[in-house]
């Protein structure tokens, strides 16, 4: 592993300093090395790289491979792409149940990306189950740790009344939550819902958003 970590570091450098062209084959090249001799974020870097043709030639399968390799050693953004890739079907087969738990495994760990998708999976019942309370939960941790599709996704499930009747206090609070973390689509559902609130919403909202 000793090796892996230095020409990891080395690929990473690499990386830095690469505008593309030749510089960037010698960074996947590294990466690919450090991959193989078992460095987990490696095995996911290059997984990323292979997934998108960065320094070397599109291969689906192989990235996929790569990302499992990395996602073995429990590595949260590996989970993510792996499952990610399980969800479209790239690289090989769908297989939503497992992506479904390897999303739950990374978002265990504070993944915003799988907690966002774990959360969509939940409400619609995709690789397993339907749970609106638990994806209420998981949204709400990925709002609060700064993801705006988290807090997004929390004002049309409000608005909509997924969890019940719709309550437009808080698709109000999530919008302007989301607007704040810089999501462009929260300003034109704040607008159109805004349009439909009630004086006394308009009120109870503005008074939440003042405590």
């Amino acid at each position: 592993m000793d090796e892996g970590n230095a020409i990891y570091e080395h690929a990473q450098a690499l990386l830095a300093g690469s505008e593309g062209g030749e510089s960037l084959v010698k960074a996947a090249e590294a990466m690919r090395k450090a991959a193989n001799a078992g460095h987990a974020a490696a095995a996911n870097n290059f997984g990323t790289m292979l997934h998108h043709g960065r320094g070397v030639h599109k291969d689906l399968a192989a990235a996929r491979a790569y990302y499992h390799q990395a996602a073995e050693t429990g590595l949260p953004t590996a989970r993510f792409n792996l499952g990610f890739m399980l969800v479209r079907g790239l690289g090989g087969e769908k297989d939503l149940s497992r992506a479904r738990t390897l999303f739950l495994l990374a978002a265990e760990d504070g993944e915003v990306d799988a907690i966002t998708h774990l959360g969509a999976m939940m409400m619609t019942a995709t690789g397993g189950d339907q749970d609106f309370g638990a994806a209420r939960e998981w949204w709400t941790r990925g709002a609060r740790l700064g993801d705006s599709r988290c807090a997004f996704n929390l004002g049309i499930a409000h608005a909509g009344g997924h969890w019940g009747e719709s309550d437009f206090i808080a698709a109000w609070h999530w919008f302007r939550e989301a607007e704040r973390l810089g999501n462009a689509g929260a300003v034109v559902e704040l607008e159109r819902l805004e349009s439909v609130m009630s004086d006394e919403e308009h009120a109870a909202a503005k008074a939440c958003a003042a405590r």
